[in-house]
């Protein structure tokens, strides 16, 4: 019989059993968290003969979002909560072993499916989010002074700063993004007064995100971005996940929060919390960086990249009171390369996709599929589009550009040194991300168009 731990990146397997002094007798690949980890079902049996079924995810390359700080204080709340913090009401999976170096945390396997979306009952939707903002509430009730493994507890507006200081940096080291900078200058400028409690903030909360089972959330998941912080912006989160997987109406999950004991919902600072993280996700576009790791489906995570610049253009924009200006959309013929792009296609969703039992690799394939449908709209748009952005930033800055390079970073230069319009700089890099949807239009579906839901 071979060693299921060949099923695992190399070492990991190992790793596992050392951490957690059981040995491997089952793996199941799956395809992770997200669009940032994989995952993998393990059966794990122990000297005495115990035996437990149990979910790893892990980022052993370090591709994903998360940093090793956020991987230690996902696996500092997975042990609280399942020892001393049990009694807080908080349901969670049950924390068996961590691997840091390896990014790797495995927890019991519980009861309970994660695909939310596929609810279709109105009334069930509304009981399972009722019992989902009802665990929001418990958590937020938590003492912070009880916790341990989260680090200090600080006031807000140091975390604030502290988070636009550390995109700055990024960005600065990869590329200087004129919209983010242009988004950091504004929550700067902005910052919230202090909320009446500090609380434990999930940090990634919303659909997807939970499993439940009937009408009953059975365990909180992906803790990665736990912290101590502002509860709404937990509420801020939901806003966010929701562009890719819909609670229920916002309205709703805010009046069953509050219901059920948490704090009155601040529109305004949920406001504010919406564009900081929707900064921080966009600003960790790295697939042209050649330093930079394979994500484990760069697919989805180019998906999850656009949709998040795109809003954060359209949200930069309305926070700073600016009407955008339609973007000039040039169309173009389909290109010698066009029918072998399709053939390609058609091969991955109807032969090899459907041929495919290992779900790890089918969830690559599909990956590989939403890159064939960028590649080809690159082929057929790209050099109109190119054509149509130099032409704005000429007109915006006075001069001609050789290349799109060339004016993007005239562009970069003049968001940095402050010397071009705020509302004139905020229409280029709205117009620049909308052309790039559009490019990925057609791999993102139903993502191309989807904003943020409204919030009263």
């Amino acid at each position: 019989m071979s060693d299921p731990k060949a099923l695992l990146p190399q070492g990991l397997g190992d790793a596992v059993e050392r951490a957690a002094s059981a040995i491997i007798t089952q793996v199941v690949p799956r395809g992770g968290g997200g669009a940032s980890r994989s995952g993998a079902e393990l059966s794990l049996q122990w000297p005495d003969g115990t035996v437990r079924h149990a979910y790893m995810n892990h980022d052993v390359d370090r591709a994903g979002a998360g940093d090793d700080a956020a991987f230690l204080r996902e696996a500092g709340i997975l042990r609280a909560l399942s020892g001393p913090l049990r009694d807080a009401g908080v349901r969670t999976a049950p924390y068996i072993t961590s691997v840091p170096e390896l990014r790797a945390l495995v927890t019991e396997k519980v009861a309970g499916e994660a695909n939310f979306h596929t609810v279709r009952d109105p009334a069930l939707r509304s009981a399972i989010a009722a019992d989902l903002m009802g665990q929001l509430a418990a958590l937020h009730r938590i003492d912070a002074a009880s916790v341990e493994g989260l680090g200090a507890v600080r006031t807000v507006r140091d975390e604030i700063l502290t988070r636009t200081q550390a995109i700055r940096a990024h960005v600065r080291a990869h590329g200087d993004d004129p919209l983010i900078h242009l988004a950091l200058d504004w929550l700067e400028n902005n910052v919230p007064p202090e909320p009446a409690r500090v609380v434990v903030v999930h940090g990634d909360w919303g659909a997807g995100n939970f499993m439940f089972e009937g009408d009953r959330v059975t365990a909180l998941l992906d803790w990665e971005l736990v912290h101590f912080g502002d509860p709404m912006a937990d509420m801020a989160m939901l806003c966010l996940r929701g562009l890719f997987q819909p609670l229920v109406p916002l309205p709703e999950a805010f009046a069953a929060y509050e219901a059920a004991g948490g704090e009155t919902v601040d529109l305004d600072r949920v406001r504010y919390w919406r564009l900081l993280f929707q900064t921080c996700f966009a600003s960790r576009a790295r697939h042209e960086d050649p330093d930079a790791p394979p994500p484990p489906n760069l697919g989805m995570n180019m998906v999850y990249s656009m949709v998040h610049r795109r809003v954060l253009a359209q949200a930069l924009a309305e926070a700073s009171g600016i009407d955008l200006p339609e973007v000039e959309m040039p169309d173009a013929a389909p290109g010698a390369l066009d029918r072998s792009f399709n053939i390609a296609l058609d091969d991955l969703r109807d032969i090899i996709v459907p041929r495919i039992a290992d779900q790890q690799a089918s969830v690559k394939a599909k990956g590989l599929a939403r890159l064939v449908k960028w590649w080809q709209a690159h082929a057929r748009y790209g050099p109109c589009y190119d054509a149509a952005e130099r032409n704005e930033l000429a007109r915006a800055l006075g001069r001609s550009f050789a290349t799109r390079t060339e004016g993007r970073e005239a562009l970069r230069d003049a968001v940095l040194a402050g010397t071009i319009d705020r509302a004139v700089a905020i229409s280029l890099v709205h117009a620049r991300v909308v052309r790039e949807n559009a490019l990925m239009a057609d791999a993102m579906g139903s993502l191309a168009t989807t904003h943020f839901a409204p919030l009263e």
